[in-house]
């Protein structure tokens, strides 16, 4: 895998499909008060990305802080009801993909080795289903993965991804993985970042035992095309070729 700073080195063809990734949680599920794991974000054409989110999301930005470059974290948003009004009419309008797979502490798992690698190795594999699920519908010639760099995971994403492969119509497409910090204040790593929030958030409502999806979630997965959203709440893994099975948006 590649680090890059946005302009110098992700060079997107027009017919390339980018995938921005962030995460949730811990993969060994450390934090007590957010038991999760999981993987996710936007994805579009190359060029598409001024147009559809990287555009549109400076809006945004211009909304909430009044500056179109200001860095926007989910975690510390000013959640009053117009900033939410903004956001989620960013998600409804704007025809991105957006894709996740997360696990939690209560998901089962089954002859997954090594048993530390459980919910990272899971997420991976559900997570490139989740790409599958938006890529049938999209014409592109090759791909490029685009993770947030983390000093703690970014080894053990590059070893879990090291030997994916992605095939289209039964021929094998070109795939590229990068890492891009989060200070480059690259727009689809923000909306990455909102994305995974919604569905931590999710998963935590489903943990506590509640019914329905919460509004955010709701926001950015539902009011869409079905064509463009695709999610995994991971229950239970078994290690029979790619078994799992969960909740589905």
């Amino acid at each position: 895998m590649s680090s890059t700073d946005r302009e110098t080195f992700l060079n997107l063809s027009v017919t390339t499909l980018v995938v921005f990734v962030d995460d949730t949680g811990h993969e060994h599920f450390a934090d007590y008060n957010h038991p999760v794991y999981g993987l996710g974000g936007c994805a579009t054409l190359g060029c598409h990305l001024e147009a559809m989110i990287r555009r549109p999301w400076k809006a945004v930005r211009q909304a909430v802080v009044g500056n179109p470059d200001a860095i926007l974290h989910a975690a510390k948003f000013d959640a009053s009801r117009e900033n939410i009004g903004v956001v989620v009419n960013f998600f409804r309008t704007q025809p991105f993909a957006r894709i996740a797979a997360i696990c939690s502490h209560t998901t089962g798992f089954i002859g997954i080795e090594p048993p530390d690698r459980q919910p990272l190795r899971s997420v991976s594999l559900a997570f490139m289903k989740r790409i599958e699920h938006i890529a049938k519908w999209t014409a592109f010639t090759n791909m490029a993965i685009v993770f947030e760099s983390s000093d703690r995971a970014n080894s053990l994403i590059e070893e879990e991804f090291a030997n994916s492969k992605f095939t289209l119509d039964g021929q094998p497409v070109p795939i590229e993985f990068y890492f891009m910090p989060k200070s480059t204040g690259e727009p689809a790593l923000e909306v990455s970042d909102f994305i995974m929030h919604a569905v931590g958030r999710q998963v935590r409502h489903r943990i506590k035992g509640r019914n329905g999806f919460v509004p955010d979630f709701r926001a950015v997965f539902h009011n869409v095309d079905d064509r463009l959203a695709s999610f995994i709440d991971i229950t239970d893994v078994v290690c029979e070729p790619t078994k799992q099975s969960g909740q589905h948006a």
